[in-house]
C-alpha cells in the first residue's frame, strides 16, 4: 500500500475509532473537555491543561474510566514541558499573523514570503505537538515526543496533512453547534490524535514482530570456509 493510501485509511480510522469512544463514554469525555475549558481560563495553563486531557482520555481508551492518579503524575513529571509546547504553538501563529501584516500594509515581498513560512511552520508545529503531547501523557520525554511527531510527519506528509485538516474540520463543526465547541472538541480531538499515534504504534511493533520471526526461521546453515557446494559436488563425482 503507498504512503498515500495508508496515510488516508489511518486517519480514517482513527477518527473512527475517537468517535466510538466519545460516543461510548458520553459523560466522561464532556467532563474532560468542560475540565480543560476551566483549567484553561488563565491562559497560562493551556498547556497543562491539554496535557491533561491527553492523560484522560488515554486512560478513558485503555481502561474505560478516566486513572485520576495517573493523570497527575504525568502532569507532575511533564506540566513544565507541556507549558513550553503551548509556548511555541502560539509563537509561530504569532509569526505568521505578524509578517502578513506586515505584508498586507506594506506590500514588501520579504514580509510575504516570512509570513507564509511562518504559516507552514505553524501548521507542522501543531501536527507534531499534537503527537507530541500525546508522547508525554504515555510517559516520553520532552525530546523524544517532539523528536518522534516530527519524525512521523516527515515520513507521512499526506497524513500529516489529513491530521491538520480533519482537526480543524472537526473545530468548524463543533464551532457551528456552538455548545459542542466547550463540551466535545477537545476530548474528541485528544481522542483522535492519541488513536493515531496507538496505530502508528501497533504497525511498527507488528512490523518488529514480522522482522523478528522472519530473521528466526531464516536458515543458518552456512558452508564452512573454503566448502562450498561446488567444492561438495566435486568430491562426490570423483568418489
Amino acid at each position: 500500500m503507498s504512503e498515500s493510501a495508508d496515510g488516508t485509511v489511518g486517519v480514517h480510522r482513527a477518527l473512527v475509532a475517537a468517535v466510538r469512544t466519545v460516543f461510548h463514554h458520553p459523560v466522561r469525555m464532556v467532563a474532560i473537555s468542560v475540565a480543560w475549558v476551566l483549567a484553561s481560563v488563565p491562559l497560562v495553563t493551556i498547556g497543562p491543561a491539554t496535557l491533561g486531557v491527553y492523560g484522560a482520555v488515554a486512560s478513558v481508551r485503555e481502561h474505560g474510566h478516566v486513572d485520576r492518579d495517573a493523570v497527575r503524575e504525568t502532569l507532575s513529571d511533564h506540566w513544565l514541558d507541556a507549558l513550553l509546547f503551548s509556548g511555541l504553538l502560539v509563537a509561530f501563529p504569532a509569526l505568521a499573523v505578524f509578517y502578513l501584516g506586515r505584508f498586507s500594509a506594506s506590500g514588501s515581498a520579504f514580509a510575504g514570503v516570512l509570513g507564509m513560512v511562518g504559516f507552514y511552520l505553524a501548521y507542522h508545529a501543531w501536527v507534531v505537538f499534537a503527537l507530541g503531547f500525546v508522547a508525554l501523557a504515555q510517559g516520553d520525554d520532552a525530546f523524544d515526543a517532539v523528536t518522534d511527531g516530527y519524525r512521523w510527519s516527515v515520513e507521512r506528509p499526506v497524513a500529516t496533512v489529513l491530521v491538520g485538516v480533519v482537526t480543524a474540520t472537526l473545530f468548524v463543526v463543533c464551532l457551528v453547534l456552538t455548545v459542542a465547541l466547550p463540551l466535545v472538541f477537545p476530548a474528541l480531538a485528544a481522542a483522535f490524535h492519541t488513536e493515531l499515534a496507538a496505530q502508528t504504534r501497533d504497525r511498527e511493533e507488528d512490523a518488529a514482530d514480522t522482522a523478528d520471526t522472519a530473521d528466526a526461521t531464516a536458515p543458518t546453515d552456512r558452508p564452512v570456509s573454503g566448502e562450498s557446494p561446488k567444492n561438495e559436488f566435486s568430491a562426490t563425482f570423483r568418489r
